[in-house]
């Protein structure tokens, strides 16, 4: 399923609001605002401290950059090819905001202190956002939306985003969530799939997959399993799911050698493209 673009910044907030409804109780002790913390903010009530988490910055990782589909193979043998999804920084402006009447005893600061620490605390307890916190499209989200709680020191950015937004520096914590977001259709259908024409334009390219299994029964995936193609000398890796990806290969007869630490050695000879589209290899163990 495609994530809206116009819901995941929403269903991000309500995924916050519920962290922090997990650690603090329902209801929560204090007021939870999004609002531009600009001049003109104020605390929501007269007797409650606000929290506001205010996303000012949504770009893409391109660390965590990624062309290749991913490939889940389904019980009648055919495929669904997904296209990898985009990985999305959101970063937010948490700031605490004392109400009219700050706690007897102590001034406004204190109060806004205390609640920014309690937050801290509470965020930091989620690198990953968990799955029974994750709201509305962002459920079932892979992989795990994870996050970071303190930035590095960026004293001259901080200060240019408050000047920015017309707002006096005060204490706040920046802190950054980074989301996948589909933004293609999955298709499906069987493993092997035309890639289109060589440089040449006279051959049909093809692309192929498979995974590899171990010996048990009910059989399970062999991660980081060696796979060569012996005609070409490509090699190739199994994923966490001990699938394996060969794109670019003319038609053909191949033999495909799998290796594996505590495998015996396997082999299968294959035939591109096949009608099954099975190119699935199972290893004896040593």
């Amino acid at each position: 399923m495609i994530m809206s673009n116009l819901s995941v910044i929403s269903d991000l907030d309500r995924t916050l609001e519920q962290l922090f409804l997990v650690e603090f109780g329902n209801p929560l002790t204090f007021d939870l605002s999004f609002a531009l913390p600009n001049r003109d903010f104020r605390p929501l009530s007269q007797t409650r401290s606000t929290l506001n988490c205010y996303l000012y910055q949504i770009n893409e990782d391109r660390e965590l950059r990624n062309v290749e589909p991913i490939l889940r193979r389904n019980a009648d043998g055919s495929v669904d090819k997904i296209p990898a999804p985009v990985r999305v920084n959101l970063s937010y402006c948490i700031t605490a905001w004392s109400p009219a009447q700050p706690t007897p005893g102590g001034g406004p600061e204190l109060d806004e202190h205390t609640l920014l620490s309690l937050a801290l605390q509470a965020l930091l307890k989620y690198p990953l956002l968990l799955a029974p916190l994750l709201q509305g499209s962002l459920a079932g989200q892979e992989p795990l939306p994870y996050t970071t709680a303190i930035l590095p020191d960026t004293s001259k950015a901080t200060s240019d985003f408050w000047t920015a937004i017309g707002g006096e520096l005060r204490p706040s914590l920046e802190y950054k969530v980074t989301v996948a977001l589909p933004y293609q259709q999955p298709t499906s259908g069987p493993i092997i799939t035309t890639m289109g024409l060589d440089l040449s334009g006279d051959q049909t390219l093809y692309s192929i997959g498979g995974s590899i299994w171990d010996s048990n029964t009910p059989p399970n995936p062999v991660a980081s399993a060696w796979v060569r193609l012996s005609q070409t000398g490509q090699t190739y890796t199994s994923d966490e799911n001990g699938r394996f990806l060969i794109e670019r290969i003319s038609s053909g007869n191949y033999t495909l050698t799998v290796r594996a630490v505590g495998f015996q050695e396997g082999s299968l000879a294959i035939n591109v493209p096949a009608q099954s589209g099975n190119y699935d290899i199972h290893l004896q163990t040593l």
